[in-house]
């Protein structure tokens, strides 16, 4: 079952937030893409020569705990992605941040982190007040290693709060943590160092949520094309096709928090090739 920003995964049901978005031209994106493989791609681009880039987090409920994947860009501007606005969609939609049991953080970037916190005083606190914050050991110790926590200004305000108030959980990037028993991590490395995507399986239905494993649909057959973002293209290639073609086997129903909305969907074949299929 699934509406415009809803969807039901056996008893797993998940709310699908756009706390921001922006522009982005395709050789942006891909930039060791030739001009004409892009633009073979035409059709999936919504703002003429260019497409949006979804800045998206989910609330899910599951096993009667409320989780937080991803908190966005935060309440500034970060170069040319616009503020978010996650605190007051969720006001709209009913969920409390004193209801979120577990934030999971799929990577430390900054369009992916940017709500953790708030500023208290001369202070930052946790936005989500009674909630255990959860990330990969690989990827905390990645961005508060010196050389790259110096360049990674949003550090202090948005990650080293949530170590000193006592709710940062780390597990190992490989362990398939399970949050609940319908949830567990996906290693899925490459776009960063210990990123991961949150596997569901539910009364005999399955998804993903992605993470960063994409930004855009052409990315589910184009698994080969070098993204931008990723730290480590190779092992992000890799990572993409072996989820992508679990997704295909396993059916799985897939939300992916960059593409535009709606954002919910699977993976099928058009003419012998992977493809996204929105819901």
């Amino acid at each position: 079952m699934s509406s415009a920003n809803r969807l039901r995964i056996g008893n797993v049901e998940i709310l699908s937030i756009s706390d921001s978005s922006f522009p982005a031209e395709p050789s942006f994106l891909f930039p060791e893409t030739p001009k004409a493989d892009l633009d073979r791609y035409r059709h999936l681009y919504d703002l003429g020569d260019r497409f949006t880039v979804n800045v998206g987090c989910f609330v899910v409920w599951s096993a009667g705990k409320t989780i937080m994947v991803d908190t966005g860009i935060g309440p500034v501007a970060q170069g040319f992605v616009p503020a978010g606005r996650l605190p007051d969609i969720l006001r709209e939609e009913g969920v409390s941040p004193d209801a979120v049991d577990h934030v999971v953080l799929t990577h430390l970037h900054m369009d992916h982190v940017g709500w953790n916190t708030k500023k208290d005083g001369d202070r930052y606190t946790p936005l989500f007040p009674k909630a255990r914050y959860l990330t990969t050991r690989q990827e905390w110790e990645h961005w508060t290693s010196p050389e790259v926590a110096a360049q990674t200004p949003y550090l202090d305000t948005a990650l080293r709060p949530l170590e000193a108030a006592g709710v940062l959980d780390l597990v190992d990037l490989n362990s398939e943590h399970a949050i609940t028993d319908e949830l567990r991590i996906i290693a899925t490395p490459g776009h960063t160092p210990g990123h991961i995507s949150i596997g569901i399986a539910s009364a005999g239905e399955f998804g993903v949520i992605l993470g960063d494993v994409a930004h855009h649909p052409v990315q589910v057959g184009e698994t080969g094309w070098k993204d931008v973002f990723d730290t480590n293209p190779a092992l992000a290639i890799e990572n993409r096709e072996k989820l992508f073609a679990r997704i295909e086997q396993e059916r799985m129903l897939v939300a992916a928090g960059h593409f535009r909305p709606p954002n919910f969907g699977r993976v099928v074949r058009v003419e012998g090739r992977r493809t996204w299929q929105a819901l």
